[in-house]
């Protein structure tokens, strides 16, 4: 290695080395003014996984002041920007609660929301978080409808909503296809609730058209795979989703198919007619 790189390395060392050396001396100091300057400096370079820790000490001692404001609202987004994202919602949620009439109490609600949004998993996951980030957003449409966040926070939301859409509609077709072992009555019986649910929950979906077949193939199967007693209900009730299917999608794709299943469960049921 050249020697002109090596002194750029040392060069780093020395000044990492220097750097996590003034972090710990501030850490062990009990001058809070000298601790608030570090910590503001930190921020304003961008190093705010340092500054977030000095933050953190000074926060009881300048609560109250003057300086209080902008220890809380620092401290808030040094956590947003090392992306703990449900620690900087707290912090914000505290910002404008405490502060209600500061200038910044607007940013911060949002910001609170927006945490919670950026911690929201993708569609495959459990969406409680997803939830409550939904909740807060339209909380805060709610209080600031004037606000400049509007269509931001309106997009988020329907984001949101299309990653709820999704999950449904995943689920629902999961219950479709464990269609084999013990259980496959219960498992044909719990699709179509999900696909019930779903096209109560998501009247505008497009995949409402497809879950609607769906439940005709899955009631005819549920039908076919009936005690001889509960049949005439069943296929009844195919009839029922085909009936719905053609008011709503004259033209779909699944036409042909869902009339044949039609079909047949009118044969069924005409033939246990006359076996009565």
């Amino acid at each position: 290695m050249k020697k002109s790189a090596w002194i750029v390395l040392l060069m780093v060392a020395v000044l990492v080395t220097s750097c996590k050396s003034r972090l710990a001396q501030l850490e062990r100091s009990n001058d809070f003014e000298e601790l608030y300057r570090g910590a503001i400096a930190y921020y304003e370079q961008g190093k705010y996984a340092r500054a977030k820790i000095l933050f953190e000490r000074i926060e009881p001692y300048y609560r109250g002041s003057t300086e209080a404001e902008k220890v809380k609202f620092y401290w808030a987004y040094s956590e947003y920007y090392t992306k703990f994202y449900v620690l900087s919602a707290h912090h914000f949620e505290d910002f404008y609660q405490t502060y209600g009439r500061s200038e910044l109490a607007e940013e911060a609600e949002y910001m609170h929301a927006y945490s919670l949004y950026r911690n929201a998993p993708d569609e495959s996951l459990d969406q409680s978080t997803s939830q409550e980030a939904v909740i807060a957003m339209q909380n805060f449409l709610n209080r600031r409808p004037g606000t400049k966040y509007f269509q931001e926070a309106t997009d988020i939301i329907n984001e949101l909503q299309v990653r709820f859409e999704t999950k449904a509609y995943n689920t629902a077709k999961l219950y479709y296809k464990l269609t084999t072992g013990l259980s496959y009555r219960n498992y044909l019986e719990a699709a179509l609730v999900t696909f019930e649910s779903f096209k109560s929950d998501f009247p505008d979906s497009k995949y409402n058209e497809e879950l609607l077949y769906l439940s005709i193939e899955t009631s005819f199967k549920l039908a076919e795979n009936s005690l001889e007693r509960l049949q005439a209900e069943r296929y009844t009730r195919t009839l029922e989703f085909y009936n719905d299917f053609v008011s709503r999608y004259p033209e779909s794709e699944y036409m042909t198919q869902a009339k044949d299943l039609f079909e047949k469960s009118q044969t069924v049921i005409d033939e246990l007619k006359n076996t009565n």
